[in-house]
């Protein structure tokens, strides 16, 4: 994909489903590794593993697939914008366990994709209207929960490359 994307530019379809693909196999991926200290993170208020497996898995169904759903249901249809960083702190996402949210957001994001696949390329230019962006289509949708994955796998790299993420 090139540099020059915006909203309002999104990839090819075919592109971003292969994306929503491949980030569902790398967490999936992740979620196998039994010997990773999901709890650590690099700095006092920084979210580790856990944080970003439940982060990931919540904002999947009740973020993406809400308003897929929504716009799906109804042309038109209102897209709430959501704060969800902060459910950290209110779900305690700290104490839950980190392999099963990822693994909860694989079947998730393989719900996502069986909502998507199917759709005819006309139906991707339905317009919702967003609370932070105004008119928006599910084309720029689905590419505004591809970076959502981007900003999250920067962050699980940074976690998963460094050798205080493994235990031993």
């Amino acid at each position: 994909m090139t540099n020059d994307r915006t909203l309002l530019n999104p990839p090819p379809i075919t592109d971003l489903l292969a994306e929503l693909a491949a980030f569902r196999e790398r967490v999936a991926e992740l979620a196998e590794d039994v010997g990773r200290d999901w709890s650590w993170s690099p700095a006092p208020g920084e979210w580790s593993l856990t944080e970003v497996a439940c982060h990931l898995r919540d904002v999947e169904r009740e973020v993406h697939q809400a308003r897929l759903r929504a716009l799906l249901e109804d042309d038109d249809a209102f897209l709430p914008g959501v704060d969800a960083d902060e459910w950290a702190e209110a779900r305690a996402y700290r104490l839950q366990n980190g392999r099963r949210a990822a693994a909860d957001f694989v079947a998730a994001r393989d719900e996502t994709i069986a909502l998507l696949a199917p759709l005819p390329e006309a139906v991707w230019e339905r317009q919702g209207q967003h609370t932070f962006f105004g008119p928006m289509s599910l084309h720029e949708l689905v590419y505004l929960a591809v970076q959502h994955d981007r900003v999250h796998g920067r962050q699980m790299d940074e976690l998963t490359t460094d050798f205080h993420g493994l235990n031993g």
